[in-house]
């Protein structure tokens, strides 16, 4: 189940595994605008998340470039996103 993004892998096992085959998804090609994005983007909406674990899963993974490496949750109960950085 590797994919071209290396560390998502990590993520994406896990979400496999533990979500019934639920996939982080790269999205940046569907952005709009004229310019790319000059970043992936997944995303995912998971029922149930045990949240904490996969913040911390997330922040175990060997990123490769760990300054670039965020990750937005928003719960159902929460009005915005909550952003969390790499550990580097």
């Amino acid at each position: 189940m590797n994919s071209d993004y290396g560390s998502v892998d990590t993520l994406n096992d896990y979400l496999y595994t533990h979500y019934q085959g639920s996939r982080l998804q790269c999205v940046d090609a569907h952005s709009g605008g004229n310019k790319s994005l000059s970043c992936n983007v997944f995303i995912a909406a998971i029922d149930y998340l045990n949240v904490d674990e996969f913040i911390a899963l997330f922040y175990q993974v060997a990123w490769d470039k760990p300054e670039q490496a965020q990750l937005m949750i928003k719960t159902d109960d929460q009005p915005s996103f909550t952003l969390y950085q790499a550990k580097t």
